[in-house]
């Protein structure tokens, strides 16, 4: 394993990356954060097509600011794509629920997982603890924790976070993303959405092997097996 100073930055990056998801999830794009991403300040570890699709989002921020995108247009398009009912549902339980039927038992599996970490929804959050960007900014409270416990670092703290993170992974995030990002491929008419859907994808499919993975290393550092904290 790489050394605690090593994994904290991962921790971070991973962290910000999640942020930069769950921004643009929940509402059209800031000034600031379009920036932020022209700039390149969007950076994920992984292999080639997680680089790929990372790069290809910050080169549609540039482009767009290029082309003179105005903020209008970006709302209107964030509208069509994830609040109209032609465009797609940004909510598990659209996809996990037998009847669709948002706010079910899905939505409060999912709460029950915010709730176990002591993570609170704040009063400015008007959307259901599954919609895609809520769930993106719960893995980023998470990241950001274990970023925190690798500076100590705090063994057992790291046990139950990366517990959380990967059984968080399993029950719900991995088992609906791609749907979603299909679906958003399909109707989005604006580059940057079909970008940020592919992102997405990339990017929860390397989790998909990196938590689990050092979720295993960690839990074998002199204990034989973790608890579940879910």
């Amino acid at each position: 394993m790489s050394s605690s100073r090593e994994m904290q930055l991962v921790a971070a990056g991973r962290a910000k990356t999640y942020a930069v998801l769950a921004a643009l999830y929940s509402a059209p794009p800031t000034e600031e954060l379009a920036a932020t991403i022209r700039a390149g300040g969007l950076t994920t570890e992984g292999g080639s097509r997680l680089a790929d699709a990372t790069d290809a989002l910050t080169a549609c921020f540039r482009q767009m600011s290029a082309d003179g995108v105005s903020v209008n247009d970006l709302a209107a398009e964030y509208t069509h794509v994830f609040v109209l009912p032609s465009g797609v549902t940004p909510h598990e339980s659209y996809y996990a629920d037998e009847n669709r039927r948002i706010g079910g038992h899905v939505t409060a599996a999912v709460k029950s997982y915010y709730d176990a970490a002591a993570a609170q929804l704040t009063e400015a959050c008007l959307e259901l603890p599954d919609h895609m960007g809520v769930e993106f900014e719960f893995m980023k409270f998470l990241c950001d924790i274990e970023a925190q416990l690798w500076q100590e670092p705090d063994r057992d703290g790291l046990r139950r976070c990366l517990t959380f993170q990967s059984g968080f992974l399993a029950d719900h995030l991995l088992r609906w993303h791609r749907a979603l990002g299909e679906k958003i491929i399909d109707v989005s008419n604006l580059a940057l959405y079909r970008a940020l859907a592919r992102l997405s994808i990339e990017f929860l499919e390397a989790e998909r092997t990196f938590v689990p993975e050092l979720t295993t290393e960690i839990c074998s550092e002199g204990r034989t097996a973790c608890l579940s904290e879910s």
